[in-house]
Order: C-alpha cells, then sequence, then structure tokens
C-alpha cells in the first residue's frame, strides 16, 4: 500500500510540476522542484511529454543563475 501511495504522490507531483510549466508559472529549475526529480529527469518528462514554454530573457537569466547555485 505504501508503494502504491508513493507512486500516486510521485504522479501527482509531476502532473502538477507539468501544469505549471507549462502555463509559465514555473521555469525548468522550479518545474523540477516541484515534481521531485532531478533537472535531469524533468528534461526527460519535458521531452517525453513533448512540453515547450517561450521563455522571456529575465526567465532565461534566472534559469542560468539558479543552475549556478547547483
Amino acid at each position: 500500500i505504501r508503494k502504491a501511495l508513493r507512486g500516486g504522490l510521485h504522479d501527482l507531483r509531476v502532473r502538477m510540476a507539468v501544469e505549471k510549466y507549462q502555463s509559465g508559472d514555473v521555469a525548468l529549475i522550479e518545474a523540477a522542484r516541484v515534481a521531485n526529480v532531478t533537472v535531469a529527469e524533468w528534461l526527460e518528462i519535458a521531452r517525453d511529454r513533448n512540453l515547450t514554454v517561450q521563455l522571456k530573457r529575465e526567465e532565461i537569466e534566472r534559469e542560468i543563475e539558479a543552475a549556478k547555485e547547483l
């Protein structure tokens, strides 16, 4: 039962991250945090789901700064 609950929680977190990412509410690194996965895992999830978001220059710069902190 616990394994099923953890799997369900993971799926829920990924779905929430996908929705927030697609709407532009969160950027790449933030989406990975919401989904509780690594950035590499998030990139794979995004690729598998054909997610695309138009980023503004400020958002790209913020992503670069956030990546430097990792």
